[in-house]
């Protein structure tokens, strides 16, 4: 009987969560490996990004890699067209995002008052190109560029 309720319980709790909180979907585009060169912080630099579906489907896990620089975001659905994520990286950092789907381009808002903010996009050209930018807001609101990366998706 404790079972059964158990197990009532727990499909009970994934059938309140929204659909959009169980569809990673949206982002199919942005699935799978890329590879390019580009820019950081003016130097040359190779970065390597891998989107892949985690934690049973209900999450994008993205790894990203760029000279000695590395990290990694979990990005769910929250509502149509909005993520939201936690990004870890190898300075020890912890940023929240918040990010919006616009057909093929993704931009995540990352940071907080407690730390640095900036955005990435992510935008897929009619090439099969993806654009990834990064910027860091500065104190009187403007936006700094510090890497930009043309990748193409690998085998």
């Amino acid at each position: 009987m404790i079972r059964a309720a158990r197990l009532l319980a727990a499909l009970l709790l994934v059938a309140a969560l929204p659909a959009a909180a169980q569809d990673v979907a949206a982002l199919s585009w942005l699935t799978g490996s890329w590879r390019g060169p580009g820019t950081m912080f003016g130097n040359a630099s190779e970065a390597v990004l891998d989107i892949r579906p985690a934690l049973g489907g209900r999450f994008l896990e993205l790894s990203y890699r760029a000279g000695g620089f590395e990290g990694r975001a979990f990005y769910r659905p929250d509502g149509e067209a909005h993520w939201r994520a936690t990004w870890f990286d190898n300075r020890g950092t912890v940023f929240p995002i918040e990010a919006q789907l616009d057909g093929r381009v993704l931009t995540a808002d990352w940071g907080s008052a407690e730390t640095e903010r900036g955005r990435t996009v992510y935008r897929l050209t009619e090439d099969g190109t993806l654009e990834v930018s990064d910027s860091v807001a500065m104190a009187d609101g403007s936006r700094r560029d510090f890497a930009r990366h043309r990748l193409r998706r690998s085998p």
